[in-house]
């Protein structure tokens, strides 16, 4: 059974998302979230090489969550409530020709979106009070200078870099920001095992994301460590279905004046169904997948819901 048409498209469309991340309200451990967003990684061949060309794809990502305590704008909060909705434009763009033996890839992604989150806080005097906030703002621009991917027969392998900019809006005075107010860089390797005689696929994408310093709260997130993966079986030529998930572990503590809560390593766990559908009419150029994650366990970071959405193009 030919799977073309949809390795194409779905080809593209990972290469569009995976390794492009996107920030949320709050800050990485401080605040119990990261400017790494499960489910982001892809759907489909997330180390599959896209085809040379100009691709574009939009993601909508949705977060509901909430967390025991956490620290924010410099105070401990606690019993939080998040809902988070992001939409990220991507576009990457696949040159001719190799380098390295393998294919490169750059891209770009820039994310805007609402937040909103309620929460207790302590006050100075042990006192607490319930207090809320929202925000709908530009994100953290995250750039990827750097993707190559190399294959051999039904195997294919994938090394990324992406930068996340704080350029998205922030005030340390708010309880929300949808910036971060801090740089993050994701060293990104994936390898995709894909059958197109029996249409079976199977994907492992493993990062590590460093950190700098928050300097309006003196805050510095640990090492972090992500790990996503996917399988897929195809119903039809252009209709996959399968499962997602993602191991995401911070592997030292945080630190700086602000880490009121300590060292606050994150771990947590999510898994859900998944679908890739690449419309006969659009022979390969147009991919339409979605998502459902649940968090199974969460420690020091937010247990959610997710839900993602992603439409892309190939030119």
């Amino acid at each position: 059974m030919s799977r073309c048409r949809l390795v194409g498209a779905g080809a593209s469309l990972a290469a569009l998302v995976a390794g492009l991340s996107a920030a949320g309200p709050a800050r990485s451990a401080e605040g119990g979230l990261s400017h790494y967003l499960p489910g982001l990684a892809g759907d489909f061949g997330l180390a599959i090489a896209p085809k040379p060309g100009l691709q574009v794809a939009n993601v909508v990502w949705w977060q509901s969550g909430s967390i025991d305590a956490a620290v924010l704008q410099g105070r401990v909060d606690l019993g939080l409530d998040a809902d988070i909705v992001l939409d990220v434009p991507v576009a990457t763009y696949t040159f001719d020709g190799a380098i390295l033996g393998g294919v490169y890839t750059a891209g770009i992604a820039v994310p805007f979106g609402y937040g909103k989150l309620d929460a207790e806080a302590t006050g100075p005097l042990g006192n607490t009070l319930s207090v809320g906030d929202d925000s709908f703002a530009l994100s953290d621009i995250a750039i990827t200078p750097l993707q190559l991917n190399w294959n051999s027969g039904n195997f294919h392998f994938k090394f990324a870099e992406t930068v996340i900019a704080p350029t998205g809006a922030y005030d340390v005075d708010d309880l929300v920001n949808l910036g971060r107010n801090y740089w993050s860089f994701d060293s990104i390797g994936a390898i995709t095992w894909f059958d197109p005689e029996i249409g079976t696929e199977l994907s492992v994408a493993a990062g590590v994301m460093l950190n700098t310093k928050n300097e309006d709260t003196d805050y510095q997130t640990g090492v972090e460590t992500h790990v996503d993966f996917t399988a897929n079986q195809f119903l039809a030529p252009t209709f996959a279905l399968g499962l997602r998930g993602y191991y995401y572990r911070q592997v030292s503590g945080d630190s700086g004046s602000g880490a009121l809560l300590g060292d606050f390593k994150s771990e947590a766990f999510g898994l859900g169904p998944g679908f890739l559908w690449s419309p006969a009419f659009a022979e390969g150029r147009l991919a339409i997948a979605g998502k459902w994650l649940h968090d199974f366990s969460a420690e020091n970071r937010f247990k959610s819901d997710y839900g993602i959405v992603t439409v892309g193009w190939k030119f």
